[in-house]
């Protein structure tokens, strides 16, 4: 994983603690969860699109919003997605300014879009498995979006 890639998880990993309360480590070991819920995100870097994605299982996409949003959204999909979405855009957004602290000019050029289903890109620039106590959750990025969604 190249140092962009490994900051962004970084960043992801503290933006989970820190905004949705949820403490999480990388772990590339552990088995996927069915039944998935993806997002993402087109980001520009250095003026070359990086799509960031995550994906996780319904109880694990529930948890995540209510840990967000700190009520319980289990079984209110639409806010749940509207929850997640401004958990990877403000993710997303302090990655960017770490990246700018460091010289790199990272962007954020659209909104977080969703799609019910698990999605990968077809070329991924990097995939690893998040353990959390909510359950495994997919963290990846392409140079293309993949995801054939609204955004939401």
């Amino acid at each position: 994983m190249n140092e962009l890639y490994r900051v962004y998880t970084d960043a992801f990993l503290t933006g989970l603690a820190d905004y949705a309360r949820i403490a999480a480590a990388v772990d590339d070991t552990c088995p996927e969860d069915q039944a998935y819920l993806t997002i993402s995100q087109h980001l520009d870097a250095d003026g070359s699109p990086l799509i960031v994605a995550l994906a996780s299982s319904v109880d694990a996409f529930y948890a995540l919003a209510s840990g967000y949003s700190g009520v319980s959204l289990d079984g209110m999909e639409e806010l749940a997605v509207d929850a997640v979405g401004e958990l990877f855009n403000v993710i997303n957004g302090h990655f960017s300014s770490r990246m700018r602290e460091t010289g790199m000019a990272v962007t954020i050029i659209a909104p977080p879009r969703h799609f019910h289903g698990k999605a990968e890109p077809h070329t991924p620039v990097f995939r690893c498995a998040v353990e959390s106590p909510v359950g495994t959750l997919r963290l990846m990025a392409a140079r293309e979006e993949f995801l054939a969604a609204e955004a939401h």
